[in-house]
């Protein structure tokens, strides 16, 4: 029925709004333009596709009415960032095939003490680590959640008691939570970058986000821990077997050769992103070369290629980024500006208030649209040009955005969060257990961001 609906009121918005006078600053084209994008809002919202078929069919319809030509409804595709997308997918891939994810979780696990809290430390740590491993929140989350069932287990924890859940809620901070801390943690992270206008994206390469969010990621890592501590330690002190770790990693046996190239690659390629300054090989090229190494060794093959890469979001970002190339072409996101100034101007007039009182409206609007991918590119360009007039990098924007919007608090707000609840057979935790966690994040979250608002300042991203 909620389908439906949405047929029914995606198609006759779209219509209403495509053929509505051109108001002062618009022309029909922006006005056919905008009604195609009303109407794929309304299919996102109530989720009458999947959201690549809709973002794929606004490019096509965008052509089709002749609002702009192919080159800008999809141009994305010619966009190194693109390219990047691509590549970090591959990464992830030979990483998630040879087992290098569930290894290294393993072997922060050994060195870490057996109690409750060595082991939430161990979930959080090696999230964090393998986060830009991996642009998948999915897939990590579905890999690595399993773990905090079997040391659960190990350690005797009934299911959904406080032990259980607060190591399945190490997981979703390390492995979900923190993948903001690093652009290669989520494709979200690149299509970000690219809604950026070209002439402000310089300083946003991998080691330049990773400082821009340092005091965010700091931040988030301590009160995350206290809070796990005070939510779901046990009242008793349990600890794993001894040797729990290291008979895991025994049951892996001992490294092979595809996992040993996978490891080499990804190390080199993302020393290699984060030093691109100094030696000027661009962040596409190093992408693209470390998969057509990982081809040519063998660590997977042309059908893994094709079938093992999420190609349908490689696919979304590509044409829902066309959002950031056709309201320009069109005059919308100036005319947008313009429209939401009296409203959205007092968030602008001070940073502080900016990053607090955005972060509320994400809250909230994080309940209607579902897809965090679509939140990101709509209100980029409608509050990037207003961003800029404030002097401060749209960037920001987007971050608000995907922090913010990276919540669990509803069950189906989260698709990660889904995919790791059921990956430990979805009886291990009450999502109720977990969702206060989402709200104490919201909160850490927030203090996070302005957290960073003097350091963005300093380096010059607000004026």
């Amino acid at each position: 029925m909620k389908r439906k609906i949405g047929f029914i009121l995606g198609i006759i918005l779209g219509l209403t709004v495509a053929f509505l006078p051109p108001p002062v600053g618009l022309t029909v084209k922006a006005m056919l333009g905008l009604g195609v994008f009303t109407w794929a809002v309304i299919f996102l919202i109530f989720d009458v596709l999947p959201d690549y078929i809709v973002t794929m069919a606004m490019c096509g319809l965008w052509v089709l009415v002749g609002a702009v030509k192919f080159n800008v409804a999809f141009s994305f595709f010619s966009n190194p960032n693109w390219w990047v997308l691509v590549g970090a997918f591959g990464l992830g891939l030979a990483a998630q095939k040879t087992g290098l994810l569930r290894r290294i979780s393993l072997l922060i696990m050994k060195l870490l003490p057996s109690t409750f809290k060595g082991q939430t430390i161990a979930m959080i740590g090696s999230g964090t680590i393998i986060s830009p491993l991996i642009p998948s929140f999915t897939a990590k989350a579905a890999i690595c959640a399993p773990l905090s069932r079997g040391i659960s287990d190990a350690m005797g924890y009934p299911l959904k008691s406080r032990g259980a859940s607060g190591l399945f809620a190490a997981n979703v901070v390390g492995f979900i939570a923190m993948a903001p801390a690093f652009i290669s943690a989520s494709y979200l992270g690149f299509m970000l970058v690219s809604l950026v206008p070209k002439d402000l994206q310089g300083p946003f390469h991998w080691m330049g986000w990773f400082f821009y969010m340092l005091p965010w990621t700091v931040v988030l890592l301590i009160l995350s821990f206290i809070c796990i501590m005070y939510f779901y330690k046990p009242k008793e002190n349990d600890s794993l077997p001894a040797g729990y770790a290291a008979e895991q990693l025994a049951k892996m046996g001992p490294m092979g050769g595809k996992e040993r190239i996978t490891l080499i690659v990804i190390t080199l390629t993302l020393l290699l992103w984060m030093t691109e300054k100094l030696h000027g090989a661009s962040a596409p090229v190093v992408a693209v070369l470390a998969v057509a190494v990982l081809l040519t060794m063998k660590v997977y093959e042309r059908a893994d290629f094709r079938s093992g890469i999420a190609w349908d979001a490689a696919v979304f970002v590509g044409t829902i980024v066309g959002i950031g190339t056709v309201f320009p072409a069109l005059g919308i996101d100036k005319w947008m500006g313009q429209a939401l100034f009296p409203y959205i101007s007092p968030l602008f007039s001070d940073p502080y208030l900016f990053v607090a009182g955005f972060s509320i409206i994400i809250y909230l609007i994080r309940f209607v649209i579902l897809s965090q991918t679509a939140t990101i590119a709509i209100f980029m360009v409608m509050l990037g040009p207003l961003a800029v007039q404030a002097g401060m990098s749209p960037w920001i924007v987007g971050m608000v955005v995907y922090v913010a919007g990276n919540t669990w608090t509803a069950f189906y707000q989260n698709a990660p969060y889904v995919a790791a609840f059921y990956a430990v057979g979805g009886d291990m935790v009450d999502h109720g257990q977990i969702a206060k966690l989402s709200v104490a994040y919201m909160v850490i979250s927030m203090i996070g961001l302005l957290a960073c608002v003097p350091f963005w300042q300093m380096m010059g991203l607000i004026k």
